[in-house]
């Protein structure tokens, strides 16, 4: 920490010396820009040239700066206008005439399988560029957008560096298959799934992984998110979640640029759980008369398995280019310590693009990533009793045991031995890329042929050693797990675009063949009489106590595409897609299915009541419907299909086959339709612009596993039932609120309401999920399925108070005590600057759900703490409340609401006017969950660890969880 406010007043005093010598010899400038119509602009920005030393017109079109007496020239822009470049000279006031520019008047945004002007566009879509992403310690690219799209929730999986992360786009849409959005990188469609082959036995597993973590933040230019049917019904199987898509930076004709950027952090864990310390332990078990276990410690054994963790990262780029080639090429190097001792992230990659103009008609393109991850997995699990992990035996250990304490009992583990003894690394290997070739045949009608693949290789090698007092010498045991996915594309488009009088034509169609492919392999071992790289010799296990398991498999995904675009006038604007997919995931009698969507636009602001408005300066109507579906329900599940184990063969001995699934040639896609209605507005020339949409989604013939007709192989089999809805309105408001002098301030608000109801679920008339976790707590589950609920729905006791024994009193009837999923989300940006000096905060939020607390539950039992010669320790509350013993009630459904301060950044960018060889120098100082403002009494309110239960996974279940961190970093960026 000493080292970090060094940092901070280091930077602190070379700014302010920086600012004193600059502002010295300083003078001011003023002015008033005029449009083409000589009607004063507000909002153009005005820079002294090859410096960031600016500020905006304010709504006079009026601008005062001061500058050093040693610029030369400013330089005006706006967004569809020239920009242009004034010498100063000995001028102090300037009035200047800013010029149409007609191209880049009409902003263009990537929709699917192309680019669109965004006035043309008339699907509800979001996109976020590079200079709005979040910042702060960010290991994968969704991090640069979490909070920023109005609709989009992203909740992490766990504190752990690189865990997986969840994003819902308007709600879930499906119970059993994923709701995860289709992620689409330079054009390439890309299969999500987690790469982490996983391990087994008594380690207790890490949470999954996020594939996404694989690939640099900072290559990232844009996002583009559809969110409605009629944006991506041309993605069909695949659009019902969704669709984000990714453009990542590309060389630009002109001199080669070189950009270097790193920063450095330093974590600490945000919060502890109010566990008892070691005085309070001894004074209530002393006041109860029992005789806990006590070896003279005062052991805070939250703070010995946390630590400051250090997280460096660096970037360097190259690009340039001329008319006919433009390049980039990028390394990149992160190594993130976890919070947690023996836990972290090492990640290498590299990233090349290039463009090659082989004639006016023909231009060529390629796309390629290669990266390498090692994950150091903390075995924290999210288990209790005998299988609990360094988390769950964090808080359990009692704090009057010694650091080096060790003990036969399995029930004893102690956490700092366990995480510094298991070895457990995960090395993944990932190459993505895609080619493409792009001509135009005749005048207005271009082809294009984009092949790509995506591969990865990730190994998982773990051991649990024999050295350990509670796994005993000889009994060391061994994880060994290989994952090989790959994914291939190759497609071919075809784009028609015409202007008619005063009809534009923008057409599409095309053919998509997409292969997805896993291989797996492991074995586990037990019985090694030496630990030492036991994990890579399996052989030396003693006896027969090795087991195997590998498998294979494969889908294909075959698609015909079409979407016409029409505009008349630019006034009113149509749009209809149509996707046809075949899917080898489907029964023979729905293999294809039919994905159209229809959507429309009025540019209200064109019509001549409005045209000559100096208020209002753009209003567009949209409303749209379509048809989407989701394919992702694994593969072969229409099919009989046989599984193979020692046990089946005759009266358990020897091996044999079995059936494992049902046929059902029926089967074919979960089926969504929505609604959209969208309202775009912009007053003020851009001092006040945002969009408010509102729509309505109905899933039908949801994926659940029914019992099967018998007699029959397997009991349960996949059928097409049951049915869910999700309507709500989504608001993104961004205003200029300040823009005078040197001093610009500027807010983002994204905000968005949802609620999701589940309709039918067939036969059943509830499917219970969640199992609850720990001691006493088997049969127990924590949420239901229920037919006019929401998806997440806590259900159960209600908590009535505690009897004179101190046991918990609960209702006898269960009810519904809460929903995981929130009503409203909320995100705030300011952006600010002064001089030379940039500032940005951002808040995120969450409002209107709970979270079940099971890590509470667990230890919330003082029988725990009072037992003879004890080593438990207990929540603080359970003391003072003298709670006994209870069971899952509502006493653990908690408030998640939460409001957090997710980001603060102060930068300073120095004048580099002087400096031939340095075009950009930015220091800059960043804090990364700084507060959280909430009533959960857990780590954090963002949680979802994986919980047991039925077919239906839950959401919302805090467990064990690996806690939040908070950050401190320092950075700079250079470009030479």
């Amino acid at each position: 920490m000493k080292r970090l406010l060094q940092l901070f007043s280091l930077l602190a005093i070379l700014s302010l010396a920086t600012l004193t010598s600059t502002y010295a010899q300083e003078r001011n400038l003023t002015g008033i820009i005029y449009d083409e119509t000589n009607s004063p602009m507000p909002g153009v920005n005005v820079i002294v040239t090859g410096t960031t030393t600016g500020t905006t017109t304010n709504f006079e079109g009026k601008f005062s700066l001061n500058v050093p007496e040693s610029a030369e020239t400013l330089t005006f822009s706006y967004i569809g206008y020239f920009d242009q470049s004034i010498a100063i000279g000995n001028t102090s006031n300037f009035s200047i005439s800013m010029k149409v520019d007609a191209e880049q008047l009409e902003e263009v945004v990537i929709v699917g399988y192309g680019q669109m002007e965004k006035k043309d566009v008339t699907g509800a879509m979001s996109s976020v560029k590079s200079e709005d992403f979040n910042q702060g310690v960010l290991t994968s690219p969704d991090q640069l957008i979490q909070g920023k799209i109005a609709g989009v929730q992203m909740t992490p999986s766990s504190g752990e560096p690189g865990a997986g992360v969840n994003i819902r786009v308007r709600g879930g849409t499906s119970l059993t298959a994923s709701n995860e959005p289709l992620y689409v990188i330079d054009g390439f469609p890309i299969d999500n799934t987690a790469s982490d082959p996983g391990t087994a036995g008594v380690y207790s597993a890490s949470a999954s992984k996020n594939p996404l973590a694989s690939i640099n933040p900072a290559d990232i230019e844009s996002f583009d998110i559809l969110k409605d049917a009629s944006a991506t019904a041309i993605y069909g199987a695949r659009g019902a979640n969704g669709v984000i898509i990714i453009t990542t930076k590309k060389g630009k004709e002109g001199q080669a640029k070189v950009n270097y950027d790193a920063y450095v952090g330093i974590s600490n864990i945000a919060k502890k759980l109010d566990v008892l310390t070691a005085s309070e332990y001894r004074a209530a078990t002393q006041a109860e008369g029992s005789t806990p276990l006590d070896l003279d410690a005062n052991t805070d054994w939250q703070e010995v398995m946390t630590r400051q963790a250090i997280t460096q990262n660096h970037n360097l780029g190259v690009s340039g280019g001329t008319a006919n080639t433009q390049y980039r090429f990028s390394v990149n190097y992160l190594n993130q310590d976890g919070i947690m001792i023996n836990s972290g992230m090492e990640r290498i990659g590299g990233r090349m693009n290039i463009t090659q103009k082989l004639s006016k008609k023909v231009t060529l393109g390629a796309n390629m990533m290669g990266s390498f991850t090692k994950n150091n997995n903390l075995p924290y699990g999210v288990g209790g009793a005998l299988d609990g992990g360094v988390i769950n035996n964090m808080i359990r250990m009692s704090p009057l045991l010694p650091q080096d304490y060790s003990s036969p009992n399995l029930l004893e583990k102690n956490p700092y031995i366990m995480a510094n003894s298991v070895r457990d690394f995960t090395n993944t290997q990932r190459v993505l890329g895609n080619a493409y070739v792009e001509a135009e045949f005749v005048e207005g009608l271009t082809g294009k042929i984009n092949i790509g693949g995506d591969i990865t290789s990730a190994k998982r090698n773990a051991y649990l050693p024999g050295s350990i007092e509670w796994v005993g010498e000889g009994n060391g045991s061994a994880d060994v797990r290989n994952n090989f996915l790959h994914n291939v594309l190759l497609e071919g488009t075809l784009n028609y675009t015409k202007t008619f009088g005063d009809v534009k034509l923008n057409a599409l169609a095309g053919y998509t063949f997409q292969e997805f492919g896993r291989e797996y392999n492991g074995a586990n071992a037990t019985g090694f009489q030496i630990d030492d790289i036991a994990e890579y010799n399996l052989n030396a296990a003693s006896g027969d106590n090795i087991l195997v398991d590998s498998y294979k498999e494969s889908s294909k995904l075959i698609s015909w595409i079409g979407r016409a675009n029409l505009s008349f006038k630019d006034k009113y604007v149509f749009t209809g897609t149509m996707r046809v997919d075949g899917s080898s995931r489907f029964g023979d009698n729905n293999k294809w299915g039919v994905f159209p969507s229809v959507s429309g636009a009025w540019r209200i602001s064109e019509e001549l009541f409005l045209s000559g408005s100096d208020v209002l300066s753009d209003l567009k109507l949209r409303a749209g419907w379509g048809i989407t579906g989701s394919q992702e329900i694994g593969n072969y599940r229409s099919l009989p299909t046989l599984s193979g184990d020692k046990s089946y063969g005759a009266v358990g001995i020897g091996a044999g086959v079995t059936y494992d699934n049902y046929a059902n040639p029926d089967l074919k896609w979960e089926e969504t339709s929505q609604l959209n209605i969208g309202l775009d507005f912009e007053f003020f020339n851009g001092i006040l612009f945002g969009t408010i949409d509102a729509y309505q989604k109905h899933t039908k013939d949801l994926l659940l596993e029914l019992q099967a007709p018998q007699p029959a192989p397997v009991d349960v089999y996949l059928q097409n039932v049951g049915e869910l809805k999700n309507h709500g309105i989504e608001i993104s408001l961004n205003t200029v609120n300040f823009s005078k002098d040197n001093f610009t301030w500027q807010t983002g608000v994204v905000a968005a309401f949802n609620k999701n109801e589940v309709e039918n679920i067939g036969d059943y008339e509830e499917i219970f999920t969640g199992a609850v976790g720990g001691r006493g707590q088997v049969g127990q589950f924590a949420q239901v399925i229920k037919p006019g609920l929401p998806y997440g729905t806590f259900y159960g006791p209600r908590f009535e108070g505690l009897d004179e024994s101190g046991n918990a009193i609960e209702s006898e009837e269960s009810y519904v005590l809460g929903q995981a999923l929130p009503k409203w989300t909320l995100g705030i940006n300011n952006s600010m600057t002064f001089g030379r000096f940039d500032l940005n905060f951002f808040f995120n939020g969450s409002f209107g759900h709970q979270v079940f607390n099971n890590t509470a539950l667990e230890f919330s039992s003082t029988n725990d703490l009072y037992g003879d010669q004890s080593t438990y320790n207990v929540m603080k509350s359970a003391a003072e409340e003298d709670i006994r013993a209870t069971k899952y009630n509502s006493k653990f459904i908690e408030d998640a609401s939460f409001l957090r301060l997710s980001n603060m950044t102060l930068g300073y960018t120095f004048n580099m006017s002087n400096v031939k060889s340095v075009s950009r120098l930015r220091l800059y100082v960043s804090g990364q969950n700084l507060f959280v403002i909430t009533n959960y009494s857990g780590y954090d309110p963002e949680v979802n660890a994986p919980a047991g239960g039925s077919q239906v996974p839950p959401i919302g279940i805090d467990y064990n969880n690996y806690p939040a961190a908070r950050t401190f970093m320092g950075g700079v960026s250079v470009e030479f």
